[in-house]
């Protein structure tokens, strides 16, 4: 089967690429196309020329624009060129529906979404949840929502690992620490109403005196009063391969999801999990379905649960170490992309195996 995967471009992660790869090990043939590239790139002497002509305002307004011109133009072309089977978009929130529409009176096959994030984030997505032909959404909260708002073939996929990039055998950092969280503060987005909840969590980390880093940004903009200050070694979130060194090179990954993720499971769940790190991460429905909890993952429920914990495992290696492997168990035998790809192709074609 030709498949067209068609996802973000990430400084930070490889989403677009797993998911990709995974097909290929399935043994397909696929082709990525990756959007909002043009967004990333360093601007040249003629981008900074300009932006001082325009102002910083409008060149970023135009620029924004002209990046989904081309991604909704890319699109097309690309459809056009590799004929696919299965056209795959991952998020795709720059996507018009009217792009869309025209793209899948080309295909010969289905047309498939699948949301990390909350899609009601974004209005394009909104706008196409009836033109896909299967829907899936990471967190299963967000099933129904979508139904009602003229999806259909809607079903919750969660989310996976690339063990080639996060495998057991890349060498640890030699920066060592008790806890590290790796990802933004998330507490002022702009677009979104304040949430200070994954703040409160490693703020009370930061409080016990561990060793404690955290990597991200936002978290130079709290009040100087906060403790976790101290614990902050880069404001930058790091590339997937640099995550994967620091989280085993540390006692306990902390996972604190973002308030956008309300029974789901992100997928700092699995990557930590996939490299046989130990994590303790916040209570989500969707962990008693995907693992066993306490047996082979730890969900703290509060603050104060927290900070139990954290003491608790410091204190308790062996045990720390016991419920690391089983984690690991768990996410190589169910939860890699090349099994979520799979259950995908049967669902969508019938095509598992």
């Amino acid at each position: 089967m030709r498949i067209l995967v068609v996802g973000p471009w990430w400084d930070t992660g490889m989403w677009s690429e797993y998911v990709s790869r995974a097909f290929q090990l399935l043994g397909h043939t696929t082709s990525l196309l990756r959007y909002s590239s043009d967004l990333h790139r360093s601007l040249g002497i003629r981008d900074r020329i300009r932006r001082k002509l325009l102002g910083s305002d409008r060149f970023q307004i135009e620029r924004t624009l002209d990046s989904a011109l081309n991604d909704n133009v890319n699109l097309i072309h690309r459809v056009d060129e590799f004929q696919p089977d299965l056209l795959f978009v991952l998020k795709g929130e720059p996507f018009l529906p009217e792009t869309l529409a025209t793209v899948k009176k080309r295909l010969k096959g289905p047309m498939i979404h699948w949301s990390g994030d909350n899609p009601f984030w974004f209005p394009n997505i909104v706008g196409s949840f009836g033109i896909y032909d299967h829907f899936f959404v990471a967190d299963e909260h967000y099933v129904d929502k979508v139904l009602e708002h003229g999806g259909h073939n809607v079903s919750y996929l969660a989310h996976a690992v690339d063990e080639e990039v996060y495998s057991e055998d890349i060498e640890p950092s030699s920066q060592k620490c008790d806890v590290i969280f790796v990802g933004d503060s998330r507490h002022q987005m702009g677009h979104l109403p304040e949430n200070w909840r994954r703040v409160e969590f490693v703020e009370a980390v930061a409080g016990i005196g561990c060793n404690l880093a955290i990597y991200g940004r936002g978290w130079d903009k709290l009040p100087q009063e906060y403790d976790l200050h101290a614990s902050v070694r880069a404001e930058t979130l790091l590339p997937a391969t640099r995550v994967a060194a620091a989280y085993k090179s540390s006692s306990i990954v902390l996972n604190v999801h973002h308030a956008q993720m309300v029974d789901g499971t992100n997928m700092r769940t699995f990557e930590a999990g996939a490299l046989g790190a130990f994590q303790l991460v916040d209570q989500r429905k969707s962990l008693n379905s995907l693992f066993n909890p306490p047996e082979d993952i730890v969900c703290y429920s509060s603050v104060s649960n927290l900070v139990e914990l954290v003491s608790h495992y410091l204190n308790n290696p062996k045990e720390r170490l016991l419920i690391a492997e089983k984690t690991k168990k768990a996410v190589l035998n169910k939860h890699t992309y090349r099994k979520r790809m799979n259950e995908v192709l049967g669902l969508v074609v019938g095509d598992a195996s």
